[in-house]
């Protein structure tokens, strides 16, 4: 017979994971509670003044969280000994940083799970829910708990682990709709997480016989992605090659029922798909064991974090040389219609402009681009001294036709990269001698 679950619960870290699931729960009539140690991020949710681009129902997502805020659903603090102590429920999403040598930084894991562990009690339940190196859950998390708590895992509280499988902009839908893979220490912890994660999501839960498979399943979701975006990549710099239409030859492709190759563009940034592959190495014990087992995707990660280097050459190329040139980002997010820099491709391609010379500027009212470089809040100003407009991404707070004739006016000194495909479909631009594709 199914226990009767409480509708109440904890959300550690309320990053772009974190807050999204706990307004999901509150929604769905939860009392939910929400720790963050970053003083300033609580803060802006207490404000409800957040930069991130969610909708719950196309409501946005400021104004669901000052509702959840204003009839008490939603609780949020800093302190994890404010947390109630009644919840017998602790969903973990705190993230696991990577650095430019692919080392995983797995000390803000290791310290939400030792503050965690001082609160939990006989018979409560811990889901995590952050990507994590095969082996994590069962080791780190649960080593560190017991630790802390004194309690034994399996016995005296229950452990699961079910990854997030969110796209940033869609996290209400897809905590809803997109099925969950999951898996527990035990029978009981599996049950257990199964009954809460369904209480929000519509979809049938695949439920995996250990808590190892489902961390590689994760892992390796989002892997294949980084090497189809390598691949669509490559497939642009092979075209350019040949000066062959890189957008045309996709579609021509894509006209194959079994292929399906994504649109390229200027590299990989965000939180989830440039970390996949380093937590997969992560959870190797060498180089040459990576370069063993995973030889694919040692290459495409290599092939992605370059792309931003190789793109830059490339307009070096066509400006001669870049040193004193003026350039505009019109975009500098990791991905389109987005306000996270996190891992932005945008931002190591305006990076690496800059240290050959080049003076970077921003437009961008979205995102907020990295204080280095400057700032523009008028295209057609900025057209007038720049001497190349990047399209990096498309943004949501851009008017690409007043863009269009801001270039058209300045035809013959100043030109267009288009790295994104945004006039790909123009027959006007095409053709032009300032319009540059990937």
């Amino acid at each position: 017979m199914e226990e009767k679950m409480e509708r109440k619960l904890a959300i550690v870290g309320l990053g772009y994971v974190g807050l999204p699931l706990a307004l999901t729960y509150a929604l769905d009539g939860f009392q939910v509670s929400g720790v963050d140690i970053d003083p300033r991020r609580i803060e802006s949710i207490k404000a409800s003044s957040l930069g991130m681009r969610e909708d719950f129902d196309g409501v946005p997502v400021n104004d669901v969280l000052r509702t959840c805020l204003a009839n008490g659903s939603l609780n949020v603090t800093s302190r994890f000994d404010e947390l109630p102590k009644d919840v017998a429920t602790f969903i973990i999403t705190v993230g696991i940083p990577i650095d430019n040598a692919w080392a995983l930084d797995m000390s803000m894991l290791t310290s939400a799970c030792a503050e965690l562990g001082k609160l939990l009690k006989k018979g409560d339940l811990v889901i995590c829910r952050s990507t994590v190196p095969v082996g994590t859950t069962r080791g780190l998390v649960l080593s560190t708990l017991e630790r802390a708590s004194g309690l034994v895992a399996g016995t005296d509280f229950d452990l699961a682990y079910s990854s997030e499988r969110i796209a940033e902009g869609h996290a209400y839908d897809e905590f809803r709709n997109m099925p969950l893979v999951v898996g527990g220490i035990n029978r009981r912890s599996l049950d257990r997480a199964t009954q809460v994660l369904g209480a929000v999501n519509r979809e049938p839960v695949f439920k995996a016989s250990s808590i190892e498979l489902v961390e590689v399943a994760k892992m390796f979701e989002n892997a294949q992605r980084d090497v189809n975006i390598a691949i669509a990549d490559q497939l642009a710099r092979f075209a350019n090659r040949f000066d062959i239409p890189t957008w045309e030859l996709v579609e021509a492709c894509n006209t194959h029922s079994r292929v399906k190759i994504l649109i390229p563009g200027i590299g990989v940034g965000g939180h989830c798909i440039p970390y996949a592959s380093p937590y997969l190495f992560g959870s190797l014990s060498s180089q040459d064991e990576c370069g063993d087992l995973l030889p694919t995707f040692v290459s495409a990660r290599q092939a992605n974090a370059a792309q931003p280097g190789y793109i830059a050459g490339r307009m070096s190329r066509r400006m001669g040389g870049l040193a004193g040139k003026h350039v505009l980002f019109v975009g500098i997010a990791m991905k389109d219609y987005s306000d996270d820099v996190t891992g932005s491709p945008a931002v190591d391609l305006a990076t690496a402009l800059a240290k050959v010379g080049a003076e970077v500027h921003v437009f961008d009212s979205i995102a907020e681009a990295p204080r280095e470089f400057g700032r523009e809040t008028d295209i057609e100003a900025g057209s007038l001294w720049a001497d190349a407009l990047v399209l990096p991404i498309r943004q949501g707070n851009v008017d690409y036709e007043r863009l269009k004739k801001a270039v058209v006016a300045e035809a013959g000194r100043l030109i267009l990269c288009d790295f994104r495909g945004v006039f790909e479909h123009d027959a006007d631009v095409l053709q032009q001698p300032w319009y540059v594709r990937l």
